[in-house]
């Protein structure tokens, strides 16, 4: 209004043709303004409930129809000023995945009831994480990252803990000595480092607020730390005390962790620990090959390292420590040695980024066919200011069918941009599929060729595969198909035990491991197929016209 007030002054002394002329582009630039400024306002709506900005309305976005006809969308960002940061800072965005409790006050009584309690993990055991992770940026090192989709506080027993303790270890003696006996050369191979879903994954992300369950609308299961699986109104009822609970078992957790690997024991490589029947004889001579070697302690076996999504952020605030020595002040977050970024919290303008941009944990980002090569390019930027390498890793989560497409461009963008990140790839998560009875599940085949484009793609662009990121229990479940354990779609039932996504079983994860392993062993000796090649130059080819194109619509517009 004072600008019109401005320009109708300024024009009053004007002749009539130009001071026409000048009203009506004066006319058209208030329409412009009003159809950008308008739509933001109406389209972001924010609560203050529990007292963080939950997100309730649409964020701004622009739509674009990709391959297949499919919609994408590109979210705008309009964060505010990132300079000042503290573990609170994150309450002035929006927050999506948070619940709201009926009784605000029992929720921050259990906040302070989790912050009162000793840390889960030391500080120097996530730097030390963090060099092994640069160790992993380097080729030196690589990674397994495992465990449940979702814990469950009654899995927090000997028995599950050790199932899941032995197949991750088992998996990790493998990687690290098949390659060797492969190649019959000593040199090949590299120390393998566990990371595991476990002590603190008691929350989970949800594409819809509620399910359906035998004809009767109930609130979607979030995950332990915040409601019950069981399908009634009340058992689905956010309850602050499960966040004091969760944060006693996960220290439990902690303990019997510690107390089986930290002694660097290699009880795991014994024999008759090893389940092998339904391995094909050629993997099972490549097994029986590692456990006649008498094992020594290897660098990094005692060393136990923990992660979880960092999704509830008030909990996460109140597991977050500030650091002050020499080097200055730092902060982190002493619930897990590593944290990520899920597919549903990664926006640059919302509250998940502005937390964990503060941390001095590393950080995980989880990257598929849902965001832009330059918007991952940002985010990085964002979340690891200083370009550390060890700082960041990105999950790559496109599934079998998307990854040889949508890969190539993202690997080019984030070389390019010089960023020292360390690939992992998720090969679980993009091969979710249902059944003809609507059970969910994941193949294995799909799994493994995930895992294989994605260690081929990195390298036809100067990067390489630095971890696998598994949902896996080292228990008899029934829940992915295929292996050769010969799990099919009408076995599910049998044997379901997830309380969310299916996870791979024991057999399952011995062979992958073998198979893995024997990609590991060639990498240095990869056959890039020329029309491969090719292909992978016209999809980036292609992501650059359309990059010009949306370019040169935005200018003209």
């Amino acid at each position: 209004c004072c600008m019109a007030l401005f320009c109708v002054e300024f024009v009053a002394g004007m002749r009539s043709r130009a001071r026409l002329g000048l009203l009506v582009l004066l006319f058209l630039q208030i329409i412009i303004l009003s159809c950008n400024t308008t739509s933001w306002s109406e389209k972001l709506q924010l609560s203050t409930r529990n007292g963080y900005r939950q997100s309730i309305g649409r964020t701004p976005f622009t739509t674009k129809r990709g391959r297949n006809g499919i919609r994408t969308h590109s979210f705008l960002c309009r964060s505010s000023s990132r300079k000042d940061w503290s573990p609170e800072t994150w309450r002035e965005f929006p927050a999506k995945q948070q619940p709201v409790y009926d009784d605000e006050g029992a929720f921050v009584e259990a906040l302070q009831a989790v912050k009162a309690l000793p840390p889960m993990v030391q500080h120097w055991e996530t730097e030390k994480l963090k060099s092994r992770l640069r160790e992993v940026y380097e080729g030196k090192r690589f990674v397994i990252q495992g465990g449940d989709c979702a814990e469950r506080f009654s899995d927090c027993t000997q028995s599950a803990l050790e199932a899941r303790i032995k197949v991750l270890e088992q998996m990790r003696i493998v990687l690290s000595s098949l390659p060797a006996i492969i190649s019959e050369d000593n040199s090949v191979g590299m120390p393998v480092t566990v990371i595991r879903r476990a002590a603190g994954q008691y929350g989970k992300p949800r594409s819809s607020s509620h399910e359906t369950i035998n004809g009767e609308k109930l609130p979607a299961f979030k995950g332990e730390n915040v409601n019950q699986l069981a399908a009634n109104i009340e058992s689905r009822r956010p309850d602050p005390s499960r966040l004091v609970e969760g944060a006693l078992r996960s220290q439990c957790s902690m303990n019997y962790l510690r107390g089986r690997l930290s002694s660097g024991l290699n009880e795991y490589s014994h024999p008759e620990t090893w389940r092998l029947d339904s391995l094909r004889p050629s993997h099972k001579e490549s097994v029986n090959q590692i456990l006649n070697i008498d094992f020594k302690k290897n660098e990094g076996d005692s060393e136990v390292y923990t992660s979880h999504e960092g999704l509830l952020l008030g909990l996460e605030q109140a597991m977050t420590q500030r650091i002050v020595n020499s080097e200055g002040e730092r902060h982190y977050n002493s619930g897990a040695h590593f944290l990520w970024i899920g597919t549903r919290t990664k926006k640059i303008e919302e509250a998940h980024t502005e937390y964990f941009r503060g941390l001095d944990n590393p950080v995980g980002i989880k990257v598929g066919s849902d965001i832009t090569p330059n918007s991952v390019v940002n985010l990085v930027k964002t979340v690891d200011t200083k370009n550390e390498p060890g700082k960041t890793v990105l999950i790559s989560r496109f599934g079998a069918v998307n990854v040889t497409e949508d890969l190539p461009a993202l690997a080019q963008v984030v070389h390019e941009a010089g960023l020292k990140v360390v690939w992992f790839v998720d090969p679980m998560h993009g091969n979710t599929r249902k059944t003809a009875d609507g059970m969910k599940t994941r193949d294995f085949d799909n799994i493994l060729r995930e895992i294989k484009e994605t260690h081929r793609i990195l390298q036809l662009y100067g990067q390489h595969l630095g971890g696998i990121h598994l949902e896996i229990t080292g228990e008899d479940v029934t829940e992915c198909v295929g292996g050769q354990c010969g799990v099919r779609d009408e076995d599910l039932r049998k044997n379901w035990g997830s309380a969310c996504d299916p996870r791979l079983n024991y057999e399952q994860g011995i062979e992958l491991s073998v198979e893995v392993a024997k990609m590991l062993s060639n990498s240095n000796s990869i056959d890039v197929d020329r029309e491969q090649t090719i292909d992978a130059q016209v999809v980036l080819d292609a992501v650059e016209q359309l990059r010009r194109s949306q370019v040169s619509l935005q200018r003209k517009a």
